[in-house]
C-alpha cells in the first residue's frame, strides 16, 4: 500500500510498529507538501533517517533495493549475467572493493578519528536502513506498486552494514570491467566486453553553480544557484527531502536517491552546491613484473606476489538455475589490477589503480556542513573530513561567498612526475590527461604528505584550491583557475586542473551571465541578485555558441551554400538564438557544432581567457562541409531544418509526452540537456542526463527565500503521481517552494504520517 493522503488540509496517519520494547527507538513525523516532497521532523538524528528511509523506499524502492543488490555484489544471482556479462563484472568488482568486515574495521576504529562514525552518523543510517524496512514490511514486497519490483526475491530487508558499504563504494566513476577483467597474460577471455576505464573517458556529469556575495546581490547578503547536471534515470538521480530537529537542525535540498540527506542544499545561515571537479582523485602504479611470473612486481630490488582473491559467484541462468563462476582478483599494496586499452597486463608491465578512500566519513562531513554557520566554518568542515569527491560552492547569510576542492586529491607534484612518471605510457597519461602513472618499483616514487591531511598520501586542506570573495564565485566545470577571474588561483598542482587553458563556452557564458546581471544590461531590471533574477539567469536559455557565429554561418550559407541550403539558411536566420521549447533551428544549429564546425578564426589568448577564442573561421571549409553535414542529417530522419524545439526534444512520463527545453554540452548552454540521438520524424524522447536538482537561495534579513525543481521528479515508480509532475513544472520553467521553516512545511503540507518503531 502507498501511505499517502491529499487533501485540502494535511491528513493524518500514525503508524505505530511492533515490538515489546517500553518505548520507540526510532520516530519520525513525515510531512508531504506539493510535489510528493516529505519533510522529516524527528528530535533525533535516528528519527531523521527513519523518516527518511520511509519516504524514500516509498518514492524509489526499487533504486534503492537495485543499489543494495549491487554493492553486496550479488547481481548475477538474482539478476543474470546481463547484456556483456556486466552484472559478472559488477559483482567482481563489488566483491573486491569493500565488504562487510571493512565496514566493521572502520566501525570500530578509534573513536575521534575522521574515518570512525559518529554517533549522530551511526544512528541516522541505523534509522535510514529501519525506514526501508519499515515500508516494505509494512507494505509487502508482493503488493509493491512499482511494477519493476513488485514480487522480486531482491528486494529484501536491508542492514546498517548495507547501508554503510552503499557509503564506501562510490555509485559512480568506478572502472567496473578494467578490474573484473584484470588477469595475468595467457588469462581466459575477459568477463565482460573490454572497455576504456571510466578514468580515461570524458565524464558524463557536469553542473552549475554560482556562489554570490554582498557585492553582488541586491540585499547585501549571500545567495546560490546551484544546477547539478546528473543522469535522468539510475541511482544517480537526485531525490528532495527536509530535516528537522526542532531547535537544533533545519536543512532542506535534494541527495542522490540511494543517500537521500541533502547533499546541496542550505540552512538559515549557509547554501552550498557542488560541481563535478578536474581534479583527478586517483591515479596508476606501473609494476614491472618478474619475467618468471607476471603476477610479481619489483619493489625496492625485490618482487613480491600479488595478493590474489578467489571470488565465487552464482549467476542465475534463463532456465532459473544458478551456475557458479570463479575469478581470481588481483591486487597490491596500491590497489586494484586493472586492465584498460591504455593500460595492458604484459608479460612486461601491470598496473594497479589508487584511490584515497573516504572510508565512512560522508554522513559525518555533511553533518559538519549543517552545522557551519558561515563559509569559514564550511572551509573548516571540509578540510576536517575531506569526503567531498566535488567541487564545493557556498555563499552565506553575512554575505560571503566560497569555493573549494576540497576532497582527497593524491600528492603528485611536477616533480614527481619528472622524476617517477618516466615511461612513454606515464609521460603520456600526465600530459595528456593529467593522470597520474608512478614507478611502483621506487619506493621514492609515491604519493606525497601534508602535515595537515586527514589520511596519508593526499593534499591537506591548505594546499587545496579555495577562495572567498564577496563578489561572486561561478563553476561550470573547468578547473579552479576562473571561478573567479579578477582573482585568478594559480600555483596548486596540475593534478587539480590546469590554470591556462581555454574556457568552455558554458563557463564563459556562465561568466558573462553574471557580468550582465551586475551591470544590468540582460533586461532583468536594476543590477544586483536576487532570487527572482536567480531563476531568471537559470532559465534565460541562451545559447552562447550561436551568439558567438550564428550570424556569420548564416551569411556565409547565403553566399555559398546554394538552392539546396536555401531552407537551411531561412531557419538559421530566423533562430532565436535560445533553446527554449519554442526555438526553431536548435537542432539544425548543434548538429552543425557536433558535425566540427566550429572553427575559430581568433584563437585562444591566456590574457583573455573568458572572450576568446571567438568569431567563426568562414575561411575553413570544414565550416560549410558541417552545415552540410547537419543539413543531410536532418533531411535523413526527415526533421525540418526549423523544426521547433518542443517537437523534437522530450522525455516520456508513460504515454504522456513532456516538452523539455535546454541542450547539451559543447554548444555554450547554461542550461544543459544531453538527449538520446534523435530518431526519425520524432527526434529524441528520451533524455540521458543534464540539468537536475537545480534550487535558487537568497538570504535576506528576515531569513532564507529558496526554490528548487527536480527535473525529472521525485519518484521513478510509473504509477505515482509523483512521477512527471515537477517533469512538466520544468517543462514550464517552473519552480517550487522550499518551505524551509517548520511552520511553513506544516501549512503547506498535504499529507501527515507518524512513524514509531
Amino acid at each position: 500500500m502507498r501511505l499517502k493522503l491529499l487533501a485540502a488540509g494535511a491528513a493524518l496517519v500514525v503508524l505505530a510498529g511492533c515490538g515489546d520494547a517500553p518505548g520507540p527507538q526510532f520516530e519520525a513525523e513525515i510531512l508531504r507538501s506539493a510535489y510528493g516532497v516529505p519533510h522529516i521532523i524527528a528530535d533525533d538524528h535516528g528519527g531523521l533517517g527513519y523518516g527518511l528511509g520511509y519516504a524514500a523506499a516509498q518514492d524509489n524502492i526499487c533504486e534503492i533495493a537495485d543499489r543494495i543488490v549491487t554493492v553486496r555484489g550479488e547481481r548475477a544471482a538474482f539478476l543474470g549475467a546481463g547484456p556483456q556479462n556486466a552484472n559478472i563484472a559488477s559483482d567482481l568488482f563489488h566483491r573486491g572493493a569493500a565488504s562487510p568486515a571493512d565496514v566493521q574495521a572502520y566501525l570500530n576504529g578509534l573513536q575521534g578519528h575522521p574515518d570512525t562514525p559518529s554517533a549522530e552518523a551511526r544512528a541516522f543510517v541505523a534509522g535510514f536502513a529501519a525506514g526501508i524496512n519499515r515500508f516494505v514490511r509494512d507494505t509487502g514486497v508482493a503488493d509493491l506498486s512499482d511494477p519493476r519490483c513488485r514480487g522480486a526475491d531482491w528486494v529484501r530487508p536491508v542492514s546498517d552494514v548495507d547501508i554503510w558499504l552503499s557509503a564506501l563504494v562510490a555509485p559512480f566513476g568506478n572502472p567496473i570491467s578494467s578490474i573484473a577483467n584484470a588477469a595475468p597474460p595467457a588469462s581466459p577471455a575477459p568477463v565482460t566486453e573490454a572497455r576504456l576505464d571510466p578514468d580515461l573517458s570524458d565524464p558524463v556529469m557536469g553542473s552549475n553553480a554560482y556562489g554570490l556575495g554582498r557585492e553582488a546581490t541586491r540585499s547585501g547578503r549571500g545567495a546560490l544557484l546551484g544546477n547539478p547536471h546528473y543522469p535522468w534515470n539510475g541511482t544517480l538521480r537526485f531525490y528532495r527531502s527536509h530535516l528537522i530537529i526542532p531547535g537544533e537542525l533545519n536543512v532542506v535540498g535534494a541527495g542522490l536517491i540511494t543517500t537521500p540527506f541533502p547533499g546541496i542544499g542550505h540552512t538559515g545561515h549557509l547554501a552550498w552546491t557542488h560541481t563535478v571537479s578536474t581534479a583527478r582523485r586517483f591515479g596508476y602504479f606501473e609494476l614491472t613484473l618478474d619475467p618468471e611470473n607476471p603476477t610479481r612486481y619489483l619493489v625496492d630490488g625485490e618482487y613480491r606476489d600479488m595478493m590474489r582473491e578467489e571470488v565465487t559467484l552464482d549467476v542465475l541462468g534463463e532456465d532459473g538455475a544458478a551456475t557458479p563462476v570463479t575469478r581470481t582478483l588481483y591486487s597490491t599494496e596500491f590497489g586494484p589490477l586493472v586492465v584498460t586499452a591504455d593500460l595492458p597486463w604484459t608479460r612486461e608491465r601491470a598496473y594497479a589503480r589508487a584511490a584515497p578512500s573516504e572510508g565512512l566519513r560522508t554522513i559525518d562531513q555533511y553533518l559538519a556542513i549543517w552545522a557551519a554557520q558561515d563559509v569559514r566554518e564550511l572551509h573548516q568542515a571540509l578540510g576536517r573530513y575531506q569526503a567531498t569527491a566535488f567541487n564545493t560552492i557556498a555563499a552565506d547569510a553575512s554575505g560571503e561567498a566560497f569555493h573549494g576542492d576540497m576532497g582527497m586529491v593524491p600528492h603528485v607534484t611536477d616533480a614527481l612526475i619528472q622524476a617517477c612518471a618516466t615511461t612513454p605510457a606515464a609521460r603520456s597519461a600526465w600530459a595528456s590527461l593529467r593522470i597520474a602513472v608512478l614507478d611502483a618499483s621506487r619506493p621514492e616514487c609515491r604519493w606525497g604528505n601534508d602535515p595537515d591531511a586527514t589520511r596519508a598520501g593526499v593534499f591537506g586542506p591548505s594546499n587545496a584550491p579555495a577562495i572567498f570573495r564577496s563578489d561572486w564565485v561561478a563553476q561550470s566545470n573547468d578547473s579552479h583557475w576562473l571561478s573567479q577571474p579578477a582573482a585568478p588561483m594559480t600555483g596548486f598542482s596540475p593534478i587539480y586542473g590546469d590554470e591556462t587553458g581555454a574556457r568552455s563556452l558554458r563557463t564563459r557564458l556562465a561568466i558573462d551571465m553574471v557580468e550582465q546581471r551586475l551591470n544590468g544590461s540582460d533586461g532583468l531590471g536594476e543590477p544586483g541578485f536576487d532570487l527572482e533574477t536567480i531563476m531568471a539567469a537559470m532559465f534565460s536559455n541562451r545559447h552562447h555558441g550561436g551568439e558567438l557565429v550564428r550570424d556569420d554561418l548564416a551569411a556565409l550559407c547565403r553566399d555559398e551554400g546554394g538552392a539546396e541550403l536555401e531552407a537551411v539558411c531561412a531557419a538559421l536566420e530566423g533562430w532565436d538564438l535560445h533553446v527554449d521549447r519554442d526555438s526553431r533551428g536548435v537542432l539544425l544549429f548543434n548538429q552543425f557544432v557536433e558535425a566540427g564546425g566550429l572553427r575559430w578564426r581568433q584563437p585562444f589568448d591566456p590574457a583573455d581567457p573568458v572572450r576568446t577564442p571567438h568569431t567563426l573561421d568562414v575561411s575553413d571549409p570544414a565550416v560549410l562541409a558541417a552545415l552540410r553535414t547537419a543539413a543531410g542529417q536532418l533531411e535523413t530522419l526527415g526533421i525540418a531544418p526549423d523544426a521547433r524545439l518542443g517537437d523534437v526534444q522530450a522525455e516520456m512520463r508513460g504515454d504522456e509526452r513532456i516538452e523539455i527545453h535546454g541542450a547539451t554540452r559543447g554548444m555554450g548552454v547554461f542550461n544543459m540537456i544531453v538527449p538520446e540521438a534523435p530518431r526519425p520524424q520524432v527526434g529524441s524522447q528520451r533524455i540521458i542526463h543534464g540539468s537536475s536538482w537545480i534550487m535558487a537561495v537568497e538570504f535576506t534579513d528576515e531569513g532564507p527565500r529558496s526554490r528548487g525543481l527536480l527535473s525529472y521528479s521525485q519518484s521513478t515508480d510509473p504509477t505515482s503521481e509523483h512521477y512527471g509532475d515537477q517533469t512538466r513544472l520544468y517543462s514550464q520553467k517552473g519552480w517550487d517552494e522550499l518551505y524551509f521553516e517548520e511552520a511553513a512545511a506544516r501549512a503547506n503540507a498535504v499529507s501527515r504520517i507518524s512513524l514509531a518503531e
